[in-house]
């Protein structure tokens, strides 16, 4: 049904060009769109939008559940479900009650009672005597998939998990939203004295400056494509895949220990002219060298890295909360090196390249074309250029100063993405409340053990704290 409806899909779209023109038939499908979009959303459907559509729909071929716990203040379950989810967020937020369906090769997201999204809230008394266990808790719940007749979220929540704090989880579809979107909607689930003041307004572009942002689409997309298109790819650069270079049904997680980001900032502060993704970028290239040599492997000289970049703005209210996925990302070629300095000064320069407004606006953009092409033809678009990229790192900075979920204080908070389509390792940095750490998550078969590339992210981030302790800087 797909095949059939993607080849009429683009015979009418020919036809079109083919006796209106290419501009004419860009507004028309345009004003089509806009106006269906309209009635829809009347019957309680709406299109899917940004990143939906470059993972939704593999759901129940493949996971792509990302999941991660809060530790907070000791709260009542049934606080936390009724008054606080169920009341501020399930009915304010219409993205938490919607369901994804297919109609005619469509994908859209349907309404669906409250009631219905309430019961994706369940309340566990599992027993967890460590960290690893509660990462392991994740790790087994991430491999089960949602089912697609419910919301693409679910949250366990378990209350008495010390005498002082609580533990909830959450998983979700990496389509349904993203970290900044989840982190702003809890902060928001509090009486108005403990939600976040300064929320910066985001102002409209122009009609001239959306218009040139568009035209430059196309060559910002060409520039990114070009970094793997013209990538020396070296044999052992497939030690960062599996031996088939497809995923297996499972995952491995794990987690670094918390460093204090006042003893990190001193030690990125050495170099000149350098930031704090600048410094996460160098230690990772490092710990890579050292990851490499340790399996009897040549490193080599460069791997192609994904970095992805939130675009979204922060609401004033619950109810102005957007959770669609409008991620960005920065594509390049990232150095394998041993030294430190020559690391941080090669990323730096790659990386500034990239992660300027004009080429991540037009990644944006061009997710948003995802709802005009053929879901055949987007995905092979798509997984023909993911799978040329060795490995995925993010740098969420949360906020820097204690959050709130119910009225109490969130202690910490570790996120775990997923692998997906033929992308076998993700670093993530996560910096909340002054403390920073990396989780690892890589495919069960990748050709080198993580938990290696986890003792060389902290040998290299503690060798370099204590050596400024030592020098009572």
């Amino acid at each position: 049904m797909f095949i059939e409806y993607g080849l009429l899909h683009a015979l009418v779209i020919l036809l079109k060009i083919h006796f209106f023109g290419v501009l004419p038939t860009v507004a028309i499908l345009a004003a089509g769109f806009w106006a269906l979009a309209k009635v829809l959303d009347k019957c309680g459907y709406q299109f899917t939008v940004g990143q939906d559509l470059v993972f939704f729909f593999s759901s129940g071929h493949e996971s792509a559940n990302c999941v991660g716990y809060i530790e907070m203040e000791k709260v009542k379950a049934k606080t936390l479900k009724h008054e606080c989810f169920y009341k501020k967020a399930i009915l304010n937020v219409r993205k938490l009650r919607q369901v994804p369906v297919t109609f005619l090769g469509v994908q859209l997201w349907k309404d669906v009672t409250p009631e219905v999204a309430l019961e994706q809230f369940r309340i566990i008394d599992n027993k967890f005597e460590s960290d690893d266990d509660v990462i392991k808790h994740c790790n087994e719940w991430a491999k089960t998939n949602i089912s697609m007749d419910k919301p693409q979220w679910e949250l366990q929540f378990k209350e008495d998990h010390t005498e002082t704090t609580s533990l909830l989880f959450l998983k979700c579809h990496h389509s349904f939203t993203d970290g900044v979107g989840i982190i702003t909607l809890f902060a928001l689930l509090n009486d108005d004295s403990l939600c976040p003041k300064m929320m910066p307004k985001f102002k409209e572009f122009s009609y001239l400056q959306a218009f040139m942002l568009i035209a430059f689409t196309p060559i910002s997309l060409i520039c990114q494509a070009a970094v793997v298109w013209f990538h020396k790819v070296e044999e052992s650069s497939r030690m960062l895949h599996t031996p088939t270079g497809r995923l297996s049904d499972e995952a491995v997680y794990s987690k670094t220990k918390t460093f204090n980001f006042k003893d990190v900032r001193k030690c990125y502060k050495q170099f000149d002219n350098t930031t704090f993704n600048n410094y996460v970028m160098g230690v990772l290239s490092k710990s890579l060298h050292s990851w490499f040599h340790k399996n009897g492997v040549e490193p080599p000289q460069e791997l192609v890295m994904s970095c992805p970049v939130s675009m979204k703005t922060l609401p004033k209210s619950v109810s102005d909360i957007d959770l669609n996925n409008y991620t960005s990302s920065v594509t390049m070629e990232f150095p394998v090196c041993e030294s430190l300095s020559e690391s941080i000064k090669i990323t730096r320069e790659r990386f500034s390249r990239f992660a300027k407004f004009h080429h991540l606006i037009p990644t944006v953009y061009f997710q948003k074309l995802f709802k005009y092409i053929p879901r055949k033809i987007g995905s092979l678009l798509y997984n023909s250029f993911v799978k040329e990229i060795d490995f995925l790192l993010t740098n969420v900075n949360g906020p820097r100063e204690p959050i709130y979920l119910c009225n109490k204080q969130i202690l910490s908070i570790t996120p775990f993405l997923s692998t997906f389509s033929s992308l076998s390792l993700v670093v993530v940095c996560f910096s909340y409340n002054q403390k920073v750490s990396f989780q690892i998550i890589a495919d069960k078969q990748l050709q080198m053990d993580p938990a290696d590339l986890k003792e060389f992210l902290e040998t290299y981030f503690d060798s370099r704290v204590i050596k400024l302790k030592n020098e009572h800087i």
